[in-house]
């Protein structure tokens, strides 16, 4: 059952993670639910020591919070699930590491910053690093079902990897036509997919 915390909607119940959602309401839409609050490492690779990054993972959206001038300032980047055509997660000895893949990224100044800790080898990759274990794995599972639109019904959700050519296709074509990527960037990403076959 959905709780209302102050002004924004969630069944989350732990104070240091509620303050992380007061920080970043003002963002949030009507009845956007927020699903998930983790932190990168301090001190493992792709930490940071004074100012982990917060991930925010709503029914819409993830919304990650790079602080920095010790925390008095930060970049916020939000990265709706209808521009992730791909995600999996990468295990590590102490922590995991989100990958995804995000036509959306080729132009990355439509998502703000996008700095060293979720960017990835091309401009469509990225990666949210130091990710503790369990929160990692219920990342990808928020993920998986916001790409599948999960979070609007009740039916068992589809791997992301079973995804067909036409539904790739078909999400770039609404990236295209939102004005996310220009005609050539969709052309090219499509048919990149295609030779892929």
């Amino acid at each position: 059952m959905d709780k209302i915390q102050g002004t924004f909607v969630t069944d989350i119940t732990n104070k240091d993670e509620l303050n992380e959602i007061e920080k970043i309401k003002n963002m949030l839409n009507p009845n956007e639910k927020v699903l998930l609050v983790a932190r990168q490492s301090r001190f493992l690779p792709g930490g940071s020591a004074l100012t982990p990054n917060v991930v925010i993972a709503t029914d819409r959206r993830i919304i990650i919070r790079d602080p920095y001038d010790l925390g008095f300032r930060s970049e916020i980047v939000d990265i709706p699930y209808d521009v992730i055509t791909s995600v999996k997660l990468m295990k590590g000895v102490l922590t995991s590491t989100i990958l995804f893949k995000a036509p959306a990224l080729v132009n990355k100044s439509k998502l703000g910053l996008l700095d060293e800790d979720i960017s990835g080898e091309d401009d469509q990759d990225g990666a949210i690093q130091a990710l503790p274990k369990g929160d990692a794995e219920d990342l990808l599972e928020i993920i998986r079902r916001g790409i599948q639109g999960y979070n609007k019904t009740n039916e068992p959700m589809v791997q992301v990897a079973s995804m067909s050519i036409a539904d790739e296709i078909n999400k770039l074509s609404k990236l295209k036509d939102q004005g996310i990527i220009t005609a050539t960037e969709f052309e090219e990403m499509k048919n990149r997919l295609i030779k892929n076959l």
